[in-house]
């Protein structure tokens, strides 16, 4: 390969050819307490910053990077331990700008590198940063756990009780009550698509499917208070009078298929398990709605414009 000068611009590169990361934006970095930091990977399983940075720099990037970039807070525990254990590399870098030198056509990548000696004249250094397995949570509103009223201002994407699929739930850190969060939506220019999350012939308010029951005796069967499917597991949270009551307030109603709803439905059903009459568990959705809407247009979008 021509040698080239160390320090040539990504923008005075030809595709093929050699250059020298200087960590600006037409690269794709962010600069993070002064450290020029990139994510690599199609799941965006690494981070990347340029010089051979200390531990205290490693963390503080890579928090800054899931706060800031992603909307994540990083939870403290052995994965952070590990990180700086196990999960970061400073290495040699040699950088080349995506495309062909012979057609000068762009590549799918702007720029890609491979590991160099440290005694080569073109490469520069670099540390490398797996966050893959770290323990995060989302920035979230706040909102108040309503079973002592502390305040939770962080969501984490799991499964919970109420409604088939995946949400977004608080965890208060003082008693440990998970609820489910109310969404936000920020101004979007994209249509995001939208599907059931419900599987037609699996239960409305788990994951459980008749080739996958939740208890090795769970059966599914349609329940008529609701109009959906419901596990025997599920079915027997609730006594049929409270059925009658969560079907009162809309519960299981899947006219509008959107994250709203979902939430909606396992709130309530989870206010229901907590002894919360159903009618009094939608008035403070109704309620909760509205201040989060109120509190999300007080603070700046937490995600990268």
């Amino acid at each position: 390969m021509e040698k080239r000068h160390p320090m040539i611009a990504f923008n005075e590169a030809l595709p093929g050819q050699q250059f020298t990361l200087a960590g600006t934006a037409p690269e794709g970095f962010d600069t993070l307490y002064g450290i020029p930091a990139i994510a690599l990977g199609e799941e965006c399983d690494r981070l990347m910053a340029l010089g051979h940075i200390t531990d205290r720099a490693v963390l503080a990037v890579t928090n800054a990077y899931q706060r800031r970039v992603w909307g994540h807070r990083v939870l403290p525990g052995s994965t952070l331990t590990d990180l700086i254990r196990s999960g970061t590399r400073r290495i040699n870098i040699k950088v080349t700008r995506g495309g062909e030198a012979d057609t000068h056509d762009e590549d799918e990548y702007a720029w890609y590198f491979q590991d160099a000696e440290p005694d080569d004249s073109t490469a520069q250094s670099a540390t490398v940063i797996d966050i893959e397995w770290l323990d995060r949570e989302d920035v979230a509103v706040q909102s108040e756990c309503p079973a002592c009223g502390r305040a939770s201002r962080s969501t984490t994407l799991t499964a919970g009780p109420g409604r088939a699929g995946w949400g977004r739930y608080h965890r208060c850190r003082s008693c440990g009550h998970a609820w489910p969060a109310v969404p936000v939506r920020h101004l979007s220019l994209t249509k995001h698509r939208r599907w059931s999350p419900t599987s037609p012939d699996g239960c409305f308010a788990c994951n459980c499917q008749p080739g996958y029951p939740c208890t090795a005796d769970c059966a599914i069967w349609f329940n008529p208070l609701i109009g959906q499917r419901l596990c025997a597991t599920c079915r027997d949270r609730h006594a049929t009078g409270a059925w009658q009551q969560l079907a009162a307030v809309s519960y299981g109603t899947i006219s509008v298929l959107d994250d709203l709803d979902a939430q909606r439905d396992r709130w309530l059903y989870s206010e229901t398990l907590r002894g919360v009459p159903p009618v009094q568990a939608a008035q403070t959705w109704q309620h909760r709605v509205a201040l989060t809407i109120h509190r999300a247009a007080m603070r700046p979008n937490p995600t990268r414009a």
